[in-house]
């Protein structure tokens, strides 16, 4: 549901020799790792999402998760906030994970599989989130009406003068959807980008920001009881945990990585494409054999895999 770039002719060429040799990590954040892939190879394509006809270059790619991360700050997403994302295998889903961790915010990611207001409810007072961004729909269900049902103050939203406060979450600030379709209340996606944020504030992020930041904790379903909280990570442990898939899988620039979908935990797969300049291949935003096999017709990977790190060569 993403519409913001697309590019079908991405220059193939290597960027000028760079101060970071390929594959050397010296970040000690996600998105210091993100911004030396850029300096490393900019016109190296990043990120392809074949249901959505997207692709991106490492430099286009980090020009929308800045415009994202400004606007979770003008949305008044502060560093240490909690953003809780319900989202499948998409472009969004990737795009959010660095813009957060560009914006020093954590992401509660809740499990596509979780289908009920009583789990979401759970996971969004567990985590003290600020905020939730949500698909629409996943597995055929309506989320829009789940969302809709857990925060009734939404459909009051102009009248109470564009403010939304929930009762039953105090925490809670703002929701988010990635859908087109306009819905009372509540923010689109694709609307939350500022690419002219004050200088002073970009900075003040960068300097709150460090290895030790939270940045992700997973929440899995369970069967009859309530949602599983996973680790606490920080950006040392996702970098750590995504230098460990790299060094395993040997990845270098010519590799592609398809991540199927088909363990919906938090991967590191992201990450450890963007340390080693690989390309990440998303064939659908659910798990489907047929588009996992169109995908490799059309987009040849030499790594399919899902969830955490399982992943392999083929």
């Amino acid at each position: 549901m993403l519409g913001f770039i697309r590019s079908s002719g991405l220059t193939r060429l290597a960027a000028p020799a760079s101060k970071l040799a390929l594959g050397a990590r010296a970040a000690s954040t996600v998105g210091g790792a993100l911004d030396e892939a850029v300096e490393r190879l900019p016109h190296k394509e990043a990120l392809r999402s074949l249901k959505q006809d997207l692709r991106w270059s490492f430099k286009e790619l980090n020009a929308i998760v800045d415009e994202v991360a400004n606007g979770f700050h003008s949305l008044k997403f502060e560093p240490g906030n909690v953003l809780a994302v319900w989202l499948p295998n998409n472009a969004e889903s990737v795009i959010t994970q660095l813009a957060a961790a560009k914006a020093g915010v954590t992401l509660a990611v809740i499990d596509p599989k979780v289908s009920t207001a009583e789990e979401l409810e759970y996971i969004l007072h567990d985590s003290k989130a600020s905020g939730l961004l949500f698909e629409p729909k996943i597995a055929g269900r309506n989320q829009t009406e789940i969302v809709q049902g857990l925060f009734p103050e939404l459909a009051t939203y102009r009248e109470n003068f564009r403010l939304f406060r929930p009762k039953n979450f105090r925490n809670l600030h703002t929701v988010i959807s990635t859908g087109f379709e306009p819905v009372e209340g509540i923010a689109q996606f694709h609307q939350v980008m500022v690419n002219a944020p004050e200088k002073h504030e970009v900075e003040t992020v960068k300097q709150v920001v460090n290895e030790k930041t939270p940045l992700a904790v997973s929440y899995s379903k369970v069967n009859g009881q309530n949602p599983k909280k996973g680790e606490v990570l920080t950006h040392g442990d996702v970098l750590k945990r995504a230098a460990e898939l790299t060094k395993t899988l040997s990845l270098s620039a010519n590799d592609k990585i398809l991540i199927t979908g088909e363990e919906t935990t938090l991967s590191f797969a992201p990450v450890a494409a963007i340390e080693a300049s690989s390309m990440v291949v998303l064939p659908s935003a659910e798990y489907d054999h047929e588009a996992i096999q169109a995908a490799q017709k059309v987009e040849p990977c030499n790594i399919v895999g899902s969830g955490a790190a399982n992943f392999k060569r083929v």
